[in-house]
Parts: structure tokens; C-alpha cells; sequence
């Protein structure tokens, strides 16, 4: 067995412990992600949503906010405590700056490994940026509409996001068969009617998911605001 060298110990040490949570739900996700159909995947997501921020998640708030991992690491139990607090208005989302792909392997991994309000605030962030980005490529397919009479530029760049996203968040989009009809337009988006249709169905799309999102988990406002209007 070959010897471990000092470096190569000292590297192990400082992988973080959300470095390592993160490589184990990314297996599992692949996993998840292979067995089941685009089909399956959409559903499980919107299940996960409404469980991680419906009205049995408000009804529970006490019950989840109580919940501490088992665990001795203090970079661990910090960083629950901060979701929780953050749930509750008083604190910093503690994943604001993680990527995507990253905030998908927390809110949908029911292995465990995270808390109830870890997995709601990484749930949150992502649609807080599902909302920016609405407001982003709406205005600026108005503006390329206005200064060309097209939205190309802004159907393909819909086209590239949604590809982008992870499976089981890009699931969602396919009960409206976005992706296969950002296909059929092909590389070449001709200035027609067609076009024009595309870019309608995607903003729809996009509106009919928000509302979804609006009734599976509370509205995107700080959760302090959440909290004073369930009062």
C-alpha cells in the first residue's frame, strides 16, 4: 500500500464538512436522477417543495426549528443554528453564495444529511433567483423587442439557462415541453410568428412555475415578512 504523503493528509483535513455533504448528496442526486423519468423528477420536486415550505411546514415551525444535527462539529451546528435563525428573519441565509447546482443538492437530498431549514433556506435561494432571473430576461426581451422587433437573443439565452439547470429543477419545465420546442427551433431562430410563439411559451412557463412556487412554500419576502403575515 503506497505511503500517504504529509501533503496529501494535511489536503484531506481541510476539505469542509459541507464540502464533504455536498459530494455525498451529489452521488445520491446521480443516483436519484438515473432511476427516475423527467416525469418522476418533477413531480418529486414539487412534492419536496410544498414538504419543505407548505402549510404543514409553518404549522411545524416550532418542531423543525428544534431540530439540531447529531453531530460535535461546531462549523455543523452553526451553520443549522443560522438557518434556522434565518427562517425565522433574525439571520443571514447561510447558502446565498453557494452555485446553483449546489443549493439543488441541499433542498431536494432527503438522505438527512441536512436539516429541515437548512433544505428550506437553500429551497428559498433558489427561488429568489428563479424570481431575479424572471425579472432579468423578461426586461431584456422587451428591450431587444423594442430596439429590433425580436426576441432571439432572448429566447436563445432562455434556451442555454434552462438546459443549465440541474435535472430535477429542469424536470419541471417539461410538463410544458419547453425543451422540445426550443429544439425544434433549432440553432437558426428565424424573426417570425413561430419565434414569437416560442418566446410566449416560455414566459408562461415561467409565470405558471412561480405561482406554483407562490402555493408550495411561502412568497419570496424575507422570512420575518413570511412570519407577520401568517399572524
Amino acid at each position: 500500500m503506497p505511503e500517504i504523503s504529509t501533503d496529501q493528509a494535511a489536503d484531506s483535513l481541510q476539505v469542509s464538512p459541507l464540502a464533504k455533504q455536498l459530494a455525498a448528496a451529489a452521488e445520491r442526486a446521480a443516483a436519484r436522477d438515473s432511476q427516475l423519468s423527467r416525469k418522476e423528477l418533477a413531480a418529486l420536486a414539487l412534492r419536496i417543495s410544498i414538504h419543505l415550505g407548505g402549510n404543514a411546514y409553518i404549522s411545524n415551525k416550532a418542531l423543525y426549528d428544534a431540530i439540531v444535527p447529531e453531530t460535535d462539529d461546531p462549523e455543523l451546528l452553526a451553520r443549522a443554528r443560522q438557518a434556522t435563525d434565518f427562517s425565522n428573519g433574525k439571520d443571514t441565509n447561510p447558502f446565498k453564495d453557494l452555485t446553483t447546482e449546489q443549493l439543488a443538492l441541499i433542498s431536494y437530498d432527503e438522505a438527512g444529511e441536512f436539516t429541515h431549514n437548512e433544505r428550506y433556506a437553500a429551497n428559498w435561494e433558489l427561488g429568489l433567483r428563479a424570481s431575479q432571473w424572471t425579472a432579468y430576461i423578461v426586461e431584456k426581451s422587451n428591450s431587444e423587442y423594442q430596439r429590433s422587433g425580436s426576441r432571439e437573443l432572448a429566447i436563445r439565452e432562455m434556451s442555454d439557462y434552462y438546459r443549465s439547470l440541474p435535472p430535477i429543477i429542469g424536470a419541471e419545465f417539461d410538463g410544458f415541453e419547453l425543451h422540445a420546442m426550443l429544439d425544434k427551433e433549432g440553432a437558426e431562430l428565424p424573426r417570425t410568428r413561430t419565434s414569437m410563439f416560442l418566446f410566449d411559451t416560455v414566459l408562461q412557463t415561467t409565470l405558471e412555475l412561480e405561482q406554483q412556487a407562490d402555493e408550495a412554500k411561502p412568497p419570496l419576502t424575507p422570512p420575518a415578512q413570511d412570519a407577520s403575515k401568517q399572524q
